[in-house]
């Protein structure tokens, strides 16, 4: 499968998956308290670093590679199983020796389930990395789809049984046990691996680094997300979790969807033979002709995006979300920028790039925790405009890019959002309206069809990559089908 087409599969497949997530989002923060999203917040943090820990980043180390190895896959297997186990078992003890001052009773169950959810992580290498090494993305893509609506669906059962923050964990594990087992029914003719009990050191030393950078960008959320809790409550951090959850809508949709494809594809272009430089444009000008737009877009339309999502009890969280999108300026020079350095060999300096960010993003965000929610926000954009200098700079160095080419590219997206967020301004302006979701409904129709139109008559590269992508649907096949 080329490509294109596996993008074009992941992103046909997204608006589905921003339903569910919609749903569960609207319907959970409805049935749910800021303090039961404020707890599962803090296991789901912790969950994350032991997941990067039992990862040892083997899921990057093979698909990194343009044929993925039997003999390597079935050691990769065999360290996944034996680290998960550790792990997950470690993780649980944790649990259950916590005191209840650190971990409140409503918190149990939900690190209960998190911790079964650890044990999961093999299954992800043994079925999902040969389909993702293989471009199956139509695939995964409908099994996404399929995972999303459970996890919604098992959530909003276990948050009407008054689950509290379990409800959230559970629905993680339901998407994941079903996901897994849709991709193990799925497999065509491939092998699957025996796990083997050799070559773990080199895939240690290889991996070793990459999970570290997991483990230390996690622990910065939990210095972060523990400062919130201390010193604003616990209420304090389930609104932030809230209002973080409304401007991930947009990365549901397009960045989540792309996120699997991302590496493979690098890794396949730089042994293609493309230039660096290259490859580092295409994806800043690609992310900025998205991200400016679409972020622009929530912070203007954050307070009725806020009333229609998250109700009436969230009464703060749109302030929130308006300084969450602040981020969305840095974000091209550095989403996607790890995979690409994993691509280009520069493994070690996207590695030292990273951890010193949380480093710096988590003592920022601290620090704002002394005075109010707003401040911390104001920390984590300090923290990304600080990293996105730093990471143009690196790859300034490592491929040689034209500045020109870039000023270039990032003022056409500048040009991309003012045609994109003035229609929606003026749009809001006329109405004049306290509806919540007509508001939404008209100033995101007037958004799209800003964008669309300037991407169009500007010939934007957005334009053609999306004309090729429409032209290489099947259509003669869908009809007949």
């Amino acid at each position: 499968m080329s490509l294109r087409v596996a993008i074009r599969d992941r992103l046909l497949s997204r608006p589905a998956v921003l339903v569910a997530h919609a749903v569960g989002l609207v319907v959970l923060s409805r049935l749910l308290t800021p303090t039961d999203f404020g707890l599962f917040a803090l296991a789901a943090v912790g969950y994350w670093i032991a997941v990067a820990l039992a990862d040892l980043g083997l899921k990057s180390l093979l698909l990194k590679e343009t044929h993925l190895d039997p003999r390597r896959h079935g050691e990769a297997v065999g360290l996944a199983l034996v680290s998960a186990v550790v792990v997950s078992g470690a993780f649980a003890a944790i649990a259950f020796v916590l005191p209840d001052s650190v971990a409140p009773p409503a918190m149990d169950l939900a690190l209960w389930v998190l911790a079964a959810s650890i044990l999961m992580g093999p299954l992800d290498l043994l079925f999902n990395i040969p389909l993702m090494q293989s471009m199956r993305f139509g695939l995964i893509s409908v099994v996404n789809v399929i995972g999303a609506w459970t996890r919604c669906g098992v959530s909003i059962l276990a948050a009407l049984y008054d689950a509290g923050p379990a409800a959230l964990a559970a629905g993680l594990l339901a998407e994941q046990i079903v996901s897994f087992g849709l991709f193990a029914a799925a497999r065509r003719q491939e092998r699957i691996p025996a796990p083997r009990l050799t070559g773990w050191s080199t895939l240690i030393a290889d991996g070793g680094r990459l999970s570290a950078t997991q483990v230390v960008r996690y622990l910065g959320d939990l210095s972060m997300m523990s400062a919130i809790s201390a010193f604003l409550g616990v209420a304090t951090l389930g609104i932030y979790n809230r209002a973080n959850q409304v401007v991930k809508l947009f990365d549901s949709v397009f960045l989540a969807s792309l996120s699997p494809v991302v590496l493979p594809a690098f890794a396949q272009a730089v042994d293609k033979g493309h230039a660096p430089a290259a490859i580092y444009l295409k994806k800043v000008e690609l992310l900025s002709a998205l991200i400016w737009p679409a972020f622009a877009t929530i912070a203007l339309m954050a307070d009725p995006l806020c009333r229609v999502v998250l109700g009436p009890g969230w009464p703060t969280a749109p302030v929130i979300v308006q300084l969450l999108a602040l981020m969305g300026i840095t974000k091209p020079l550095t989403n996607m920028s790890q995979s690409l350095f994993v691509a280009l060999g520069e493994l070690r300096l996207g590695a030292r790039l990273d951890v010193q960010h949380h480093i710096i993003r988590g003592a920022l965000a601290s620090l704002g925790a002394l005075i109010s929610l707003e401040a911390v926000c104001l920390g984590l954009f300090i923290a990304q405009v600080i990293n996105g200098a730093r990471q143009t700079r690196a790859f300034g160095r490592s491929t040689d890019y034209a500045y020109g080419d870039m000023r270039s590219l990032l003022m056409k997206s500048a040009l991309l959002t003012v045609f994109t967020v003035g229609p929606a301004a003026l749009a809001l302006y006329a109405l004049q309206s306290t509806h919540a979701l007509l508001e939404l409904a008209v100033g995101g129709a007037a958004a799209m069809a800003g964008f669309v139109i300037a991407a169009t008559l500007m010939q934007h590269t957005l334009f053609f990559e999306a004309r090729k992508a429409f032209r290489a649907i099947p259509w003669e096949r869908l009809r007949r089908g």
